[in-house]
């Protein structure tokens, strides 16, 4: 299977860090191009670092980072990289039409990779909200925005750092179906970072689990839930097996100095 992001041997300090301390040691990852996985551990771990690593924010210390064969910053030039943070960071004063072709009139140069914003909202479910403004909508509709917003030059790289975090349960669960349904569609490498064992099982198809003080790849862990994935398969026992697999293998991590109590068991 063709790798589609490759790290070997990265490490990064955050300014002023003890030098035995590093945000992120000797990590070692490969993720195969049109997988689903996400990275899980607790507060401090450097999920949200390495994230930015791969996304060409910011810079290890030591090592390699390759995405589709390209640094992370060609592959951001190339406009081969999406990103969805926490936060939709949405423009106010722009409508949701506005917000979501916003990438291609700065990225013209993209020309006819560039998806349409009517296209791009109706496979998120809000065509009918494009002229409202970012006030108007709910939570979960603000996250779809931003999610449609960074499939619009269809990059081959998805990165997402606990999207759905500050949702409540019902709309966050159907968010991960439609983001499943999405990158099936589009066959992109998704990075996914949470906090919930739940949700990485239900939407991943390897899981990296991480330890902290300094982060460290302690497992990956195989997902072999059947594809598609819909309500169904994710209630039946083999579910609850990977979640306590999941759970087992945070255990162990904590013993290299995590806190536990910053995991959401969903």
């Amino acid at each position: 299977m063709t790798a589609g992001i490759e790290v070997r041997g990265l490490t990064k300090r955050h300014p002023g860090a003890r030098l035995d301390r590093p945000a992120l040691q000797n990590i070692d990852l490969e993720i195969p191009h049109r997988q689903f996985v996400s990275l899980i551990g607790p507060s401090g771990c450097g999920k949200s670092t390495l994230l930015r690593i791969l996304a060409g924010l910011d810079r290890a210390d030591t090592g390699q980072v390759s995405l589709l064969g390209r640094s992370p910053k060609q592959a951001s030039r190339r406009k081969a990289i999406g990103l969805v943070s926490q936060t939709p960071a949405l423009l106010p004063w722009l409508t949701v039409r506005q917000n979501v072709a916003l990438p291609g009139k700065v990225n013209r140069r993209a020309g006819s990779k560039i998806d349409s914003p009517d296209e791009l909202l109706r496979a998120v479910g809000l065509e009918e909200s494009a002229d409202q403004y970012p006030h108007e909508l709910s939570g979960g509709m603000l996250q779809r925005v931003a999610v449609a917003r960074a499939l619009g030059l269809r990059p081959d790289v998805l990165l997402m750092d606990e999207p759905f975090s500050a949702l409540d349960e019902f709309t966050r669960e159907a968010l991960q179906y439609q983001l499943l349904g999405l990158w099936q569609q589009r066959a992109t490498t998704v990075v996914f970072v949470t906090h919930s064992v739940r949700e990485a099982v239900v939407l991943s198809d390897r899981i990296v689990v991480m330890s902290a003080r300094p982060g460290r790849i302690h497992e990956v862990l195989d997902v072999d839930l059947p594809r598609p994935r819909d309500r169904k398969v994710v209630k039946g026992p083999h579910m609850h097996d990977l979640e306590d697999r999941v759970r087992a293998s945070l255990q162990s991590a904590w013993k290299a100095g995590a806190a536990p109590d910053d995991l959401v068991p969903l």
